[in-house]
């Protein structure tokens, strides 16, 4: 055997060894994640920090295509939970400040102008929380500073926010058979997979950047989530799957029939609301359908119109002697738009939620 057929075969025998005593791929994975629990010795993070939200604030619509119902609340009073949890007089009082900080000239009337840029004002607060409770999870979840959180390590504070031992969780998201995960959250964990790999997208490794995790959390906050929520929203009311939006498909019942007369009304008032917003808010050109563009618009919080016809309508809706403008005894007039007992609405918020 000549020189270099030795060389070949002692550089083969090398490889084969190298392979056979290198630790199994899992075993890797293994230390990898223990090295990530050394940095993470207790999540702080609970499960509704780490979930991508339900609710939007100071969207129009929520992600299964149902109204917000506490949208004016929230381009009008912003925190409104704060004011709500309040008592009646406390919850007054704090109206009365709103009013005196929308009320820029101080002549107590609220003109065109000054809605306006109020509820722009508020918008912008909602991002701007949005993005700083987001730092400050990211941040959390990424302990080495990579500016990189990859799917296996969400995936180990999924299970430490639910509540699992350390040792158990990193075991079970390299071989995800040491953990006998419950229905809900096996399914609440394969929504989140989708709306991850959403958010994926430059370049798609199964990690997400910081922008990424934002658009994983809040599909408001960015351009390509806020596509794909149009997109699944659309998909869900349209019926005859034209890529057209009708307001007979807009006003379509959940599935299940009404069990009586108190729920029928309220089904009919249900249909009646989504009705008047079909024809005043989203049909913009008003020829009876809405295109994807059209319903884009209308979700979108940073388009400029929206709070043009927000204002328009808080007007139209408060402003009883037609000056062009609200005065505190208008709103006082209507305070229920803003301030409403809980015990009082109980049917209605009922209705809402199921």
């Amino acid at each position: 055997m000549n020189f270099s057929k030795l060389l070949a075969c002692l550089v083969v025998t090398i490889q084969i060894s190298s392979i056979l005593m290198a630790p199994p791929r899992n075993v890797v994975e293994m230390k990898e994640i223990m090295k990530d629990m050394e940095k993470i010795e207790k999540t702080d993070l609970t499960v509704d920090e780490l979930k991508p939200v339900d609710h939007l604030d100071a969207v129009k619509l929520e992600q299964d295509g149902m109204i917000n119902k506490d949208y004016k609340k929230e381009i009008f009073l912003g925190n409104h939970e704060e004011i709500e949890d309040d008592s009646l007089d406390v919850a007054e009082s704090k109206l009365k400040d709103i009013f005196a900080k929308i009320d820029k000239d101080s002549d107590s009337k609220l003109c065109f102008g000054e809605v306006e840029g109020w509820i722009l004002e508020k918008t912008q607060e909602h991002f701007d929380e949005a993005l700083q409770e987001n730092d400050h999870i990211f941040e959390h979840m990424d302990p080495d500073g990579d500016g990189l959180v990859d799917w296996k390590e969400y995936y180990l504070h999924f299970l430490l926010a639910k509540g699992y031992k350390p040792e158990k969780a990193s075991k079970h998201v390299v071989d995800y058979d040491d953990i006998d995960l419950d229905y809900e959250e096996r399914e609440q964990l394969i929504r989140y997979k989708f709306k991850w790999t959403d958010a994926d997208t430059d370049p798609m490794d199964n990690k997400l950047s910081k922008t990424e995790f934002l658009a994983f959390r809040h599909p408001e906050q960015s351009e390509q989530a806020l596509n794909n929520m149009v997109k699944t929203i659309m998909e869900s009311l349209d019926k005859d799957g034209d890529s057209y939006l009708t307001e007979e498909e807009f006003v379509t019942l959940p599935l299940g029939d009404a069990e009586d007369e108190e729920q029928i009304k309220l089904d009919k008032e249900w249909q009646k609301e989504r009705s008047t917003e079909f024809r005043n808010q989203i049909d913009f050109d008003h020829n009876g359908k809405v295109s994807m563009d059209e319903l884009k618009k209308y979700i979108d919080p940073r388009n400029p119109e929206n709070a043009k016809s927000d204002t328009r309508t808080l007007l139209e809706e408060m402003d009883d002697n037609e000056d062009g403008c609200i005065s505190w005894e208008e709103i006082d007039t209507h305070r229920d738009m803003f301030i409403q007992s809980k015990l009082v609405n109980m049917p209605r918020i009922l209705h809402d939620e199921f």
